[in-house]
């Protein structure tokens, strides 16, 4: 090897810098460059948590399924203990992989570990959608006010013939509802009434709870509200998940049943009313099967009240036979018994018979028609009657 080039490898070696040193620059670059936090976009690809209650995760961005990005995520026990269970209350899912997350994180970089975020923060609302996460906190806030289940624990009546109707007149939904219930096979009388309101809009919610309060001051008068629509939009059943409708929902004192139409999630009117149909056709078809089921099971009582009565008639003449068998033995043995005391009294009278005595040898001896008992009652000289069984005699006494 040449002196030049020996020189000139010492001057590269006088020059270099060591790899710490450089990891530190990178450090500092870093530092300086990324002083804040930031919220990122990411999908989660690997979660696991440690014995010590840190979380680590390995986030990525794809495009189709080619990947983009690669970073390592820490979410430290501290801020993990707090996070997990905002997280999944408010979105009803646990944290885990796959799962597309809105984060707040800070750059780090440690000169053996490298690069990685640091988690402080997450956006449920970016995982289950604004939308969705301002119902499932209505939800929450009906269950914590102990009025969500209200109305479903009421008694449906046992025939709902009086309704109360919520809905637009000119909606083709309350037509076919009105169509369907007054023109069933059976021949079932329903008495609805209307109570025309908005369903939609701005002032959908305050116009039904308006007339929620007219039906309730004339509650007595109904058996059940109907709440109904032909469906729509999600922007158009957006009303129906508002915390102050639900609220006079779920407290309603008469059972509410609703029709709205939709095809996918139920609304938090549907959650917290007496019974959900999906549309104003199933309501009125609910109606009229739910009176069917009444006919029905009217009918089998009234079959097994006529089975009862029979079966009642037939013991009650089965003990009547029995009861007559019984008295007319009772008679008879009352009668013979009688007949036998007759009897026995008769030959106790023929042997106690003065005759049958005097036939028997004996005699009364009377003295002025007085029977005599005892001989000290008789003196010298009386003269007595001697009654025998055949005749009469006359003595005078001559001693005593």
């Amino acid at each position: 090897m040449s002196n030049c080039t020996i020189l000139k490898n010492h001057k590269l070696v006088n020059d270099a810098i060591t790899l710490s040193e450089m990891q530190q620059r990178i450090e500092e670059t870093l530092k300086g460059t990324f002083a804040e936090s930031y919220w990122i976009t990411a999908e989660i690809n690997e979660l696991k948590t440690s014995v010590t209650g840190h979380c680590y995760m390995e986030l990525v961005e794809k495009d189709a399924d080619m990947l983009k990005a690669r970073a390592s995520a820490t979410i430290w026990a501290n801020s993990y203990r707090l996070l997990k269970p905002f997280f999944e209350t408010s979105t009803g899912c646990p944290l885990s992989a796959g799962m597309h997350v809105l984060v707040k994180a800070a750059v780090q970089y440690h000169p053996v570990y490298g690069l990685s975020l640091s988690i402080t923060d997450l956006d449920p609302a970016y995982t289950i959608g604004e939308q969705e996460m301002q119902r499932r906190k209505t939800i929450a806030r009906l269950q914590a006010d102990g009025v969500f289940d209200m109305n479903r624990e009421l008694p449906f009546p046992l025939l709902p013939q009086r309704l109360a109707i919520i809905s637009s007149e000119q909606a083709a939904g309350y037509q076919d509802f009105i169509k369907h219930l007054h023109h069933n096979e059976y021949g079932y009388a329903f008495h609805t009434q209307l109570f025309p309101s908005l369903m939609q809009g701005a002032s959908a919610v305050q116009s039904m709870i308006e007339n929620l309060a007219v039906v309730n001051e004339q509650r007595k008068m109904f058996d059940a509200v109907v709440i109904i629509r032909g469906g729509g939009s999600a922007a158009d059943l957006s009303c129906f998940d508002d915390y102050e409708l639900a609220l006079h929902v779920a407290q309603f004192p008469l059972p509410v049943l609703t029709g709205i139409g939709h095809d996918k999630d139920e609304s938090i009117v549907d959650l917290v009313a007496h019974r959900s149909l999906k549309t104003p056709t199933a309501v009125a078809g609910f109606l009229i099967e739910y009176f069917a089921e009444q006919d029905a099971q009217l009918q089998q009582w009234e079959r097994l009240l006529k089975d009862r009565v029979q079966q009642k008639i037939q013991l009650s003449k089965s003990y009547l036979t029995m009861l007559e068998s019984r008295m007319e033995t009772a008679v008879k043995l009352h009668f013979q018994k009688a007949h036998n005391y007759l009897e026995l009294t008769a030959r106790t009278i023929r042997y106690n018979n003065p005759q049958t005595i005097l036939a028997r040898g004996y005699s009364i001896v009377s003295l002025n028609g007085k029977t005599v008992y005892d001989s000290a009652a008789v003196h010298e000289n009386d003269e007595l009657k001697i009654t025998l069984y055949k005749g009469r005699l006359r003595a005078k006494v001559q001693s005593v």
